[in-house]
């Protein structure tokens, strides 16, 4: 199960749902927020795509790994973040926070970048004026726009006895933690998109978590 398949999952109508960092790209779509009567909330400290969000869904400028607006406090059913926690740079304060948004038993689904794989491994080598050349070479990404943010990868755990072990330390349950290989960043570039995929399935066979591209986590408060 995916992470989009997993939201689904967890949604029903009403709920009350907060985003984590989705720099202009929710992970829910406008049409269903207003059909489903999404209560939505997006907590990012990137405010430039704010105009294009509906306007009944509630924005906070919020740091969450050194701020919190009591406010929020055992609020949420849901909260969801993709692409969000390898650039946290104080993951324990940032988990807790997030512990805090939700209510009794609610939910937090989390896609990240895993720290072992070749383009994780890439990015942290790579200068960041090559990196950001080739963001915009394969993705065609407005960097005016769309900042490219520190890579720290800390807590980025791929599925283990570790990670089971550091979550519930924070209160959670552990519901969901998987581990997938290979990305869609090298679409736009046949042969390495090829070779990618190849690689991907190498990993697959030989079951090697531990260089998996990305990991899906499901935790529980």
């Amino acid at each position: 199960m995916d992470y989009q398949e997993t939201i689904e999952s967890l949604v029903f109508n009403g709920i009350k749902i907060c985003e984590i960092g989705p720099s202009g790209q929710p992970t829910i779509k406008s049409s269903i927020i207003k059909e489903r009567g999404l209560d939505y909330t997006i907590i990012d400290i990137e405010t430039s795509h704010w105009n294009e969000y509906n306007p009944e869904v509630k924005k906070y400028n919020i740091d969450l790994q050194k701020d919190f607006d009591s406010s929020l406090d055992n609020k949420f059913d849901l909260v969801i973040s993709q692409m969000v926690l390898e650039h946290i740079e104080y993951p324990e304060s940032f988990h807790k926070a997030i512990y805090r948004l939700l209510n009794k038993s609610g939910s937090a689904v989390h896609l990240y970048a895993n720290p072992f794989s070749v383009s994780a491994v890439m990015n942290r080598l790579l200068p960041e004026m090559v990196g950001e050349f080739i963001l915009k070479l394969i993705n065609n990404r407005d960097l005016n726009k769309n900042h490219k943010y520190p890579a720290y990868y800390r807590w980025c755990f791929t599925p283990s006895k570790k990670a089971r072990v550091r979550l519930q330390s924070l209160g959670y349950s552990l519901e969901k933690h998987i581990g997938y290989p290979g990305h869609n960043y090298l679409q736009s570039v046949p042969v390495l998109n090829l070779l990618e995929k190849l690689y991907s399935k190498i990993l697959s066979f030989l079951r090697l978590n531990l260089l998996s591209t990305l990991s899906l986590l499901h935790v529980k408060k």
